[in-house]
């Protein structure tokens, strides 16, 4: 059966979501900034805003320059949260195959949407439910695919359509893409836009006849993506969230820093909690992620795959090396999240060839024990904490 995906689109999602709480903010020019290295920095403006020259990724004190009665609010990421799963639960109520984007952003493989009267009519519902339920606006784009069911929501929302819908007919996506800016295209940031402008390609129409071979000549592997994307084409089906089993400790700073030992300090910390809940649970990690938030709202994350391990005298060293590769910049850091992933049952019996030291097992149910019993700050390790800006070289540290 061919897919029929929806793109929902509820625009400038933090602001929107503001003036639910807010009504007072409605038709006022509102920004939401967040705290930055250089200085606070714009997050998301309303459209009154941005008819006053202000936009995203700006310096706060440029847009007050620009917009002398402008409300700025801190974000209130909880809030969003809330929100976001709001929507996610009434757009799972239209369809089980659901992919939820970053906040306020999805999409929905409805099949034939026959259900609810047809396609069309089934995105014009999510609307109406979306506005009814939740009194925010939302913008959708249907198409047979992914890429430009995403454009045809973008498409609505560049002509200040908030609660539009665009609908492209399977067969027409090329046509409908030929003449829309290259820059609607997914993965065109500012550096290919500069790079096609130079071959004084600026709309789809121009991108498209280009040969493959050239654009990969160019762009790499990008090439063949951009060729692709240029003609309406993505098979990518929609992806419902996996719900692999794993073990999450999350630190909010409560001020975003970007000193290395005290990063370091805080995950030591989550890896004790985490490890302490592996071995609860009898079962043995194979895979620790980071994921660091930075203060400007962008993210990175890295891993590392190793044998299973359930023990944080073991797991330390690759938490480590998994941090270092995750701080890629010098901004602020405001949240760590740290995932214990493949997890497997720990044996019942050591194998008669497992090199592991017998001692680090002994030590490690004795400081669960004294863990248990007075709490899981009574004992650290050394390196959780600070002294004059360095790392304790203690191997344990017992609070008082």
């Amino acid at each position: 059966m061919p897919s029929n995906i929806i793109h929902i689109d509820v625009t400038n999602f933090p602001i929107a979501v503001e003036r639910v709480v807010e009504p007072r903010l409605r038709s006022r020019p509102v920004a939401v900034a967040i705290a930055a290295a250089a200085g606070p920095l714009v997050l998301a403006a309303s459209e009154e805003a941005q008819q006053n020259g202000v936009h995203r990724g700006q310096a706060l004190a440029k847009a007050r320059g620009f917009c002398h009665d402008l409300t700025v609010l801190p974000p209130n990421e909880g809030l969003y949260q809330r929100a976001s799963a709001a929507l996610i639960r009434v757009l799972s109520e239209f369809t089980p195959v659901l992919e939820p984007l970053r906040f306020g952003h999805a999409y929905l493989d409805v099949g034939t949407g026959r259900l609810f009267g047809g396609v069309t009519d089934t995105a014009a519902k999510v609307q109406h439910e979306i506005q009814q339920r939740l009194r925010l606006g939302a913008a959708a784009g249907i198409a047979g695919n992914k890429l430009v069911s995403k454009v045809a929501s973008d498409f609505v929302t560049s002509r200040g359509e908030r609660c539009g819908l665009h609908g492209v007919e399977r067969g027409a996506e090329e046509m409908f893409l030929a003449p829309l800016r290259v820059s609607f295209l997914p993965g065109v940031d500012r550096k290919i836009r500069q790079e096609l402008q130079e071959l004084n390609i600026q709309l789809n129409r121009e991108l498209a006849v280009i040969p493959v071979e050239q654009l990969q000549m160019i762009f790499g592997r990008f090439g063949l993506l951009l060729h692709q994307r240029a003609k309406g084409i993505d098979p990518r089906p929609v992806q419902p969230p996996k719900r692999a089993a794993e073990i999450v400790e999350i630190e909010q700073l409560d001020e975003a820093s970007n000193d290395y030992y005290l990063l370091q300090s805080r995950l030591f910390n989550m890896l004790a909690r985490a490890a302490q809940r592996l071995r609860t649970s009898h079962l043995r990690t194979g895979r620790l992620t980071i994921q660091v938030h930075y203060s400007d709202y962008k993210e990175n994350t890295a891993q590392q795959r190793f044998q299973p391990l359930d023990t944080d005298i073991e797991l330390t060293p690759m938490a480590k090396n998994v941090l270092a590769h995750a701080l890629t910049r010098r901004v602020r850091v405001r949240r760590l999240t740290l995932r214990l992933c493949d997890l497997a049952a720990t044996p019942r019996q050591l194998s008669l060839f497992d090199d592991k030291d017998v001692r680090i097992d002994k030590i490690t149910a004795a400081l669960d024990k004294i863990r248990t019993k007075y709490g899981d700050n009574v004992i650290q390790f050394g390196q959780a904490f600070k002294i004059d800006g360095r790392l304790n070289r203690c191997d344990l540290t017992c609070g008082k």
